[in-house]
């Protein structure tokens, strides 16, 4: 059992519930027993003491390329499809399930630390993130990745269909609804053909969509080109794929886009840092807010974010609606800390288990340190989380009632290996990435 005390308790329940000088109680299956202010009788074997600081749920990453990190950084100063341009062909290079298992665990180790217990992974040998969930600790849910080319794996699209099938009858079979998924990577990497067989198997299962949509001005013209005139939104909705799927990025979107997408009852990941990065645009928040859209927050990959920071999604994500619009009150702090938690529970469809501190879900937990200058003093900690606090603000996690992080290290990562495994693929990712620039040019 685990106690946390002297907590200012922010539970992002229905009501945004704050209480002073509170106390958790978890039991032994990782579950919140109790939440009350002042001293709780308890058993707990480990205590936590909070002294005064914020104590809020575990952050929820609903779009990321976990994996990723292994290409930090190759992306900057280019627009995305030049990025893509460079980064799918040194993917194919480099990747195997070992690669992807070490770029993964840096992504967890980074997330963990930064208060990210949950993330919604898209990334190429899903497995290999499943191996580092394990271990870790952390939840990631994660799916195979479908596109027309072969890929890392490598798996032509029929053998693709194949291998998703088996996934998601192993994920039925073992009742892991954390991989009943399926990630069909967009609508310009997919005919409609394809999308089609992807919706079908889909359906077989239950399984859910996790995809890539109307990111870019780029993106909307070769779906118009592809799709004759529509949009991916459209497409996606014509394929019988829009029903409850997360669409990663929404920037782009029609009146029509957003009256579809609410219609199936699809949520949009918003992933300001990067959408910023590569000036793809700035999504339309506030109109997928008045039509009732679940918007969530991702980092997207750390090619193109470059970080796995939520603290600095939601710090966007609010500022930048509230300068569009013209509009300081737009935007409430609740609401943007609602995307980064709660929000992103109901894109992944676990909201009753996870996003906010309530008995009966899981403890999912963030401690923040309570001596920290940015969170000095705290008038109103809705606001102090979101446009105060920061990644180097995360004392404690807890994972499903397990404390991962703990003062500021990790328990259940080797940092010092994880870093170093990751810095001596370095070289094999550059020399992959040059051979990629050398027959460009050729």
């Amino acid at each position: 059992m685990l106690a946390i005390t002297n907590a200012r308790v922010v539970t992002v329940d229905a009501n945004g519930t704050v209480i002073d000088n509170g106390t958790i109680v978890v039991d032994e299956r990782g579950v919140i027993r109790e939440i009350a202010q002042g001293t709780v009788a308890h058993t707990a074997t480990t205590v936590i003491d909070a002294r005064g600081g914020i104590v809020m749920p575990g952050l929820i990453n609903a779009h990321a390329h976990m994996g990723m990190t292994l290409f930090r950084g190759l992306g900057d100063d280019m627009n995305l499809e030049d990025f893509l341009a460079r980064l799918m062909p040194a993917e194919i290079n480099i990747l195997d399930h070992d690669a992807v298992v070490a770029g993964t665990e840096l992504a967890a180790l980074e997330s963990l630390l930064g208060g990210i217990t949950t993330t919604l992974d898209m990334y190429y040998l899903p497995d290999a993130a499943q191996v580092v969930a394990e271990r870790s600790g952390k939840r990631i849910f994660s799916a195979p990745n479908l596109l027309e080319s072969n890929g890392p794996e490598p798996l032509a699209f029929d053998d693709r269909m194949k291998w998703s099938d088996q996934w998601l009858q192993e994920a039925h079979d073992e009742h892991k609804d954390y991989l009943n998924w399926l990630a069909p990577h967009s609508t310009y990497l997919l005919g409609e053909e394809h999308l089609v067989q992807i919706a079908e198997l889909a359906e077989k299962y239950g399984a859910h969509i996790h995809v890539h949509a109307s990111e870019t001005v780029g993106e909307m013209k070769l779906v118009a080109n592809r799709h004759n005139g529509r949009t991916p939104i459209q497409v996606l909705a014509d394929t019988d794929l829009l029903t409850e799927a997360v669409l990663a990025h929404g920037v782009h979107l029609t009146d029509e886009d957003i009256e579809l997408i609410a219609d199936h009852n699809a949520s949009v990941t918003h992933c300001p840092a990067s959408n910023q990065k590569l000036a793809s645009g700035t999504a339309r928040i506030i109109d997928l807010h008045k039509a009732g859209v679940n918007v969530a927050l991702g980092t997207d990959g750390p090619a193109s974010g470059n970080d796995m920071d939520l603290w600095l999604a939601m710090r966007l994500a609010g500022y930048a609606q509230k300068n569009t619009s013209h509009d300081p009150t737009v935007m409430p702090a609740l609401d943007v800390l609602r995307m980064a938690t709660i929000n992103g529970a109901k894109a992944l469809h676990v909201d009753h288990l996870i996003g906010s501190l309530e008995v009966g879900k899981a403890a999912d937990i963030v401690v923040l340190d309570a001596d920290s200058p940015s969170l000095t003093p705290v008038f109103d900690p809705h606001v102090a989380i979101v446009a105060a606090a920061g990644r180097a603000d995360v004392s404690t996690v807890v994972v499903n009632g397990r404390v991962v992080v703990r003062d500021k290290r990790a328990l259940t990562i080797n940092h010092e290996q994880t870093v170093q495994r990751v810095r001596e693929l370095g070289s094999k990712v550059m020399a992959a990435v040059d051979e990629v620039e050398r027959n460009r040019r050729n």
